[in-house]
Protein backbone atom coordinates (compact mmCIF):
# COMPACT_ATOMS: atom_id res chain seq x y z
CA UNK A 1 0.00 0.00 0.00
CA UNK A 2 2.80 2.40 0.91
CA UNK A 3 4.60 1.60 -2.33
CA UNK A 4 1.39 2.26 -4.27
CA UNK A 5 0.97 5.65 -2.55
CA UNK A 6 4.59 6.59 -3.31
CA UNK A 7 4.19 5.70 -6.99
CA UNK A 8 0.91 7.61 -7.22
CA UNK A 9 2.46 10.70 -5.58
CA UNK A 10 5.49 10.54 -7.86
CA UNK A 11 3.30 10.31 -10.98
CA UNK A 12 1.17 13.23 -9.78
CA UNK A 13 4.24 15.42 -9.18
CA UNK A 14 5.64 14.48 -12.61
CA UNK A 15 2.39 15.38 -14.36
CA UNK A 16 2.28 18.71 -12.55
CA UNK A 17 5.86 19.41 -13.65
CA UNK A 18 5.00 18.72 -17.30
CA UNK A 19 1.84 20.84 -17.12
CA UNK A 20 3.65 23.83 -15.63
CA UNK A 21 4.71 26.42 -18.20
CA UNK A 22 7.23 29.07 -17.39
CA UNK A 23 5.51 32.48 -17.55
CA UNK A 24 6.80 35.01 -20.08
CA UNK A 25 9.41 37.45 -18.75
CA UNK A 26 7.95 40.50 -17.06
CA UNK A 27 8.56 43.94 -18.44
CA UNK A 28 11.41 45.73 -16.71
CA UNK A 29 9.77 49.13 -17.15
CA UNK A 30 6.31 50.63 -17.63
CA UNK A 31 4.58 49.43 -20.83
CA UNK A 32 1.49 51.04 -22.34
CA UNK A 33 -0.99 50.08 -25.04
CA UNK A 34 -0.97 53.28 -27.11
CA UNK A 35 1.25 56.23 -28.07
CA UNK A 36 0.19 59.52 -29.67
CA UNK A 37 2.15 62.61 -30.72
CA UNK A 38 1.25 65.97 -29.16
CA UNK A 39 2.45 69.55 -29.68
CA UNK A 40 3.54 68.84 -33.26
CA UNK A 41 1.15 70.05 -36.00
CA UNK A 42 3.60 69.09 -38.77
CA UNK A 43 4.02 65.54 -37.46
CA UNK A 44 1.12 63.48 -36.12
CA UNK A 45 1.26 59.81 -35.22
CA UNK A 46 -0.80 57.19 -33.38
CA UNK A 47 0.56 53.71 -32.64
CA UNK A 48 -0.93 50.74 -30.80
CA UNK A 49 2.07 49.62 -28.77
CA UNK A 50 0.46 46.86 -26.67
CA UNK A 51 2.95 44.03 -26.25
CA UNK A 52 2.25 40.64 -27.87
CA UNK A 53 -0.75 42.06 -29.69
CA UNK A 54 -1.77 43.45 -33.07
CA UNK A 55 -0.11 46.70 -34.12
CA UNK A 56 -1.73 49.66 -35.89
CA UNK A 57 0.12 52.84 -36.86
CA UNK A 58 -1.16 56.02 -38.54
CA UNK A 59 1.41 58.71 -39.31
CA UNK A 60 1.55 61.96 -41.30
CA UNK A 61 4.39 64.46 -41.52
CA UNK A 62 5.62 67.45 -43.56
CA UNK A 63 9.25 68.44 -43.01
CA UNK A 64 12.28 70.14 -44.58
CA UNK A 65 15.02 67.78 -45.78
CA UNK A 66 18.31 67.78 -47.66
CA UNK A 67 18.21 66.22 -51.12
CA UNK A 68 21.53 64.96 -52.43
CA UNK A 69 20.39 64.88 -56.06
CA UNK A 70 18.10 66.63 -58.48
CA UNK A 71 18.60 70.17 -59.76
CA UNK A 72 19.88 73.09 -57.74
CA UNK A 73 17.20 72.98 -55.07
CA UNK A 74 18.86 70.77 -52.45
CA UNK A 75 16.87 72.13 -49.49
CA UNK A 76 13.24 71.16 -49.94
CA UNK A 77 10.10 70.00 -48.15
CA UNK A 78 8.61 66.53 -48.40
CA UNK A 79 5.54 64.95 -46.85
CA UNK A 80 4.14 61.48 -46.21
CA UNK A 81 0.95 59.85 -44.97
CA UNK A 82 0.98 56.16 -44.03
CA UNK A 83 -1.15 53.41 -42.50
CA UNK A 84 0.65 50.37 -41.03
CA UNK A 85 -0.58 47.08 -39.57
CA UNK A 86 1.46 44.33 -37.96
CA UNK A 87 2.11 42.45 -34.72
CA UNK A 88 4.04 43.56 -31.62
CA UNK A 89 6.43 40.92 -30.28
CA UNK A 90 8.06 41.51 -26.90
CA UNK A 91 11.26 39.75 -25.80
CA UNK A 92 13.40 39.77 -22.66
CA UNK A 93 11.24 42.41 -21.03
CA UNK A 94 13.08 45.06 -23.10
CA UNK A 95 12.95 44.33 -26.86
CA UNK A 96 10.04 45.39 -29.06
CA UNK A 97 9.97 43.83 -32.56
CA UNK A 98 7.14 44.62 -34.98
CA UNK A 99 6.99 43.34 -38.58
CA UNK A 100 4.40 45.31 -40.56
CA UNK A 101 2.70 45.92 -43.89
CA UNK A 102 1.31 49.28 -44.96
CA UNK A 103 0.12 51.70 -47.63
CA UNK A 104 1.00 55.34 -48.02
CA UNK A 105 1.53 58.43 -50.16
CA UNK A 106 4.75 60.40 -50.61
CA UNK A 107 5.13 63.93 -52.01
CA UNK A 108 8.22 66.01 -52.86
CA UNK A 109 7.14 69.68 -52.79
CA UNK A 110 10.47 71.02 -54.07
CA UNK A 111 10.43 72.62 -57.51
CA UNK A 112 12.81 71.44 -60.19
CA UNK A 113 13.71 73.00 -63.51
CA UNK A 114 13.44 71.21 -66.82
CA UNK A 115 13.91 72.27 -70.41
CA UNK A 116 11.75 71.84 -73.52
CA UNK A 117 13.60 71.94 -76.84
CA UNK A 118 12.01 72.80 -80.17
CA UNK A 119 13.69 71.30 -83.23
CA UNK A 120 13.59 72.23 -86.89
CA UNK A 121 15.47 70.07 -89.33
CA UNK A 122 17.28 68.38 -86.48
CA UNK A 123 18.51 71.72 -85.12
CA UNK A 124 17.40 73.27 -81.82
CA UNK A 125 15.71 76.57 -82.69
CA UNK A 126 14.18 77.42 -79.29
CA UNK A 127 14.48 76.41 -75.67
CA UNK A 128 11.96 76.92 -72.89
CA UNK A 129 12.78 76.41 -69.23
CA UNK A 130 10.04 75.40 -66.81
CA UNK A 131 9.80 74.89 -63.06
CA UNK A 132 7.53 72.17 -61.73
CA UNK A 133 6.97 69.79 -58.82
CA UNK A 134 6.84 66.02 -59.01
CA UNK A 135 3.71 63.93 -58.77
CA UNK A 136 2.48 62.01 -55.72
CA UNK A 137 3.84 58.50 -55.23
CA UNK A 138 1.27 56.01 -53.93
CA UNK A 139 2.97 52.93 -52.49
CA UNK A 140 2.75 49.72 -50.55
CA UNK A 141 5.26 49.17 -47.74
CA UNK A 142 6.76 46.31 -45.75
CA UNK A 143 9.23 46.54 -42.94
CA UNK A 144 10.31 46.09 -39.35
CA UNK A 145 10.16 48.30 -36.25
CA UNK A 146 12.67 47.55 -33.48
CA UNK A 147 13.10 49.31 -30.14
CA UNK A 148 15.32 48.39 -27.18
CA UNK A 149 14.72 49.79 -23.69
CA UNK A 150 18.17 50.36 -22.22
CA UNK A 151 16.73 52.07 -19.13
CA UNK A 152 13.38 53.46 -18.05
CA UNK A 153 14.52 56.78 -19.56
CA UNK A 154 16.44 55.89 -22.75
CA UNK A 155 15.33 53.77 -25.74
CA UNK A 156 17.13 53.23 -29.04
CA UNK A 157 15.61 51.60 -32.11
CA UNK A 158 15.86 50.88 -35.83
CA UNK A 159 13.17 51.11 -38.50
CA UNK A 160 13.66 49.59 -41.96
CA UNK A 161 10.97 49.96 -44.61
CA UNK A 162 10.77 48.87 -48.25
CA UNK A 163 8.59 50.81 -50.70
CA UNK A 164 6.99 49.71 -54.01
CA UNK A 165 4.58 51.99 -55.89
CA UNK A 166 4.10 54.46 -58.71
CA UNK A 167 3.15 58.01 -59.65
CA UNK A 168 -0.61 58.66 -59.50
CA UNK A 169 -0.81 62.25 -60.85
CA UNK A 170 1.60 62.87 -63.68
CA UNK A 171 3.25 66.25 -64.10
CA UNK A 172 5.97 67.46 -66.45
CA UNK A 173 8.42 66.04 -63.92
CA UNK A 174 7.31 62.63 -62.58
CA UNK A 175 8.83 59.53 -61.10
CA UNK A 176 7.34 57.12 -63.57
CA UNK A 177 6.13 53.64 -62.62
CA UNK A 178 7.14 51.54 -60.87
CA UNK A 179 8.89 53.39 -58.03
CA UNK A 180 10.91 51.42 -55.49
CA UNK A 181 12.86 52.55 -52.48
CA UNK A 182 13.92 52.15 -48.89
CA UNK A 183 13.41 54.22 -45.74
CA UNK A 184 15.83 53.70 -42.82
CA UNK A 185 15.52 55.61 -39.56
CA UNK A 186 17.05 55.54 -36.07
CA UNK A 187 14.45 56.47 -33.41
CA UNK A 188 16.05 57.81 -30.19
CA UNK A 189 13.57 58.12 -27.33
CA UNK A 190 13.88 59.85 -23.96
CA UNK A 191 11.03 59.08 -21.52
CA UNK A 192 10.07 61.26 -18.58
CA UNK A 193 7.22 62.24 -16.29
CA UNK A 194 4.94 60.27 -13.97
CA UNK A 195 5.45 56.54 -14.66
CA UNK A 196 7.29 57.58 -17.85
CA UNK A 197 4.12 58.33 -19.80
CA UNK A 198 5.75 61.19 -21.74
CA UNK A 199 8.60 60.98 -24.21
CA UNK A 200 10.67 62.99 -26.68
CA UNK A 201 11.61 61.08 -29.84
CA UNK A 202 14.31 62.16 -32.30
CA UNK A 203 14.39 60.15 -35.53
CA UNK A 204 17.08 60.85 -38.16
CA UNK A 205 16.19 59.16 -41.45
CA UNK A 206 17.37 58.51 -44.98
CA UNK A 207 14.87 57.88 -47.81
CA UNK A 208 15.91 56.70 -51.26
CA UNK A 209 13.38 56.46 -54.10
CA UNK A 210 14.17 55.11 -57.56
CA UNK A 211 11.68 55.59 -60.38
CA UNK A 212 11.83 54.65 -64.05
CA UNK A 213 12.44 58.33 -64.89
CA UNK A 214 14.15 59.92 -61.87
CA UNK A 215 15.73 58.94 -58.54
CA UNK A 216 16.17 60.99 -55.39
CA UNK A 217 17.75 60.62 -51.94
CA UNK A 218 16.48 62.56 -48.90
CA UNK A 219 18.11 63.01 -45.51
CA UNK A 220 16.36 64.62 -42.56
CA UNK A 221 14.96 64.11 -39.08
CA UNK A 222 11.54 63.66 -37.54
CA UNK A 223 10.81 64.65 -33.94
CA UNK A 224 7.77 64.22 -31.71
CA UNK A 225 6.62 64.74 -28.15
CA UNK A 226 4.61 61.64 -27.28
CA UNK A 227 2.12 60.55 -24.64
CA UNK A 228 1.45 56.90 -23.70
CA UNK A 229 -1.76 55.48 -22.27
Amino acid sequence: MKRFLKVTLLLAMTSIGFAYEEPPPKAHFHEYHNRIAVFGPLHQVYERTKTDAYYVGIETWYLPVISTSGGNDHNRWIGEAELRMGFNYFYNGRDHVTPFLGVGAFKDFGKEEHETRFLRGGVVVRRERHSDVKGVVLYGAFGLLYDHEFTSVFNLGLTVKGIVGGTVNHTDINWGSPVGGVDVSLPITFRFGYKKRWDIRLEPFDIYLHGTKISRNYFGGRSTVGFRF
